[in-house]
């Protein structure tokens, strides 16, 4: 990256990665986490590609082979925190806000603190919080609209086959009962596993071999919808 870039958001990302190399407790993850740090300042610092933990991961293994740091150790969610999963979620707040237009330029829709106001934030720790407080929510964000792409709507209801009162909508939004099965024979545990798929420790999904295929999270939300239409009997 021949410019760099001037922004709170990366500022963050900056102090999050001086943060992670303190509290690391050998040379080999200091070194990861520092050439995790080049490889995100590169995607963000390159406006036609987008920052994902897929995109960072395969970044990584074609320039840092000497190092191997693999997709699935970046997601992991670890008891103590995951210094590579916190500094990726850092820039990748800082990736969006550099794709937030100037606040003149923006409508006012309601939110009380937009990523591009963080420089107000004196406090560095307070900040810092705050901007992962923001990529969480956005990772909430992608993790909904995954799921209406995989099942095709905008809009999941309950549909009324014992005559029981039925949430508001359009009424072609009504899972059917072909729909229905489709999902409980994806979380069925052994229909994955004929898949060469299982679910992860993080309620995600991978293949048999580890590799992620959905966010942390995914396979309890599908697991929700399928228990939203066991009503009990009355």
């Amino acid at each position: 990256m021949k410019n760099k870039i001037v922004n709170p958001m990366v500022t963050a990302a900056e102090e999050c990665l001086a943060e992670q190399l303190a509290a690391a407790s050998t040379a080999t993850i200091k070194k990861k986490l520092n050439n995790l740090a080049q490889v995100c300042r590169d995607i963000v610092g390159d406006s036609s590609r987008s920052l994902s933990i897929a995109e960072v991961a395969r970044d990584y293994k074609k320039r840092f082979p000497q190092n191997p740091l693999s997709e699935q150790t970046i997601r992991n969610q670890r008891p103590g925190g995951n210094p590579y999963l916190t500094l990726v979620r850092a820039w990748h707040a800082a990736a969006a806000a550099l794709q937030v237009p100037p606040i003149s330029a923006r409508q006012n829709d309601g939110r009380i603190l937009a990523e591009s106001d963080l420089h107000k934030i004196k406090d560095q720790v307070l900040r810092h919080q705050v901007t992962q407080l923001f990529a969480q929510n956005r990772s909430l964000h992608n993790r909904l609209n995954l799921l209406k792409n995989v099942l095709g709507k905008e809009k999941i209801r309950v549909a009324d086959t014992a005559n029981r009162q039925i949430t508001s909508g359009a009424e072609g939004l009504v899972l059917t009962g072909a729909e229905l099965d489709s999902i409980r024979d994806f979380v069925d545990p052994k229909k994955m596993k004929a898949k060469h798929l299982k679910q992860s420790i993080s309620d995600g999904v991978t293949t048999v071999d580890g590799h992620a295929v959905a966010d942390p999270g995914f396979m309890s939300a599908l697991i929700k919808i399928v228990k939203s239409y066991e009503f009990p009997e009355h």
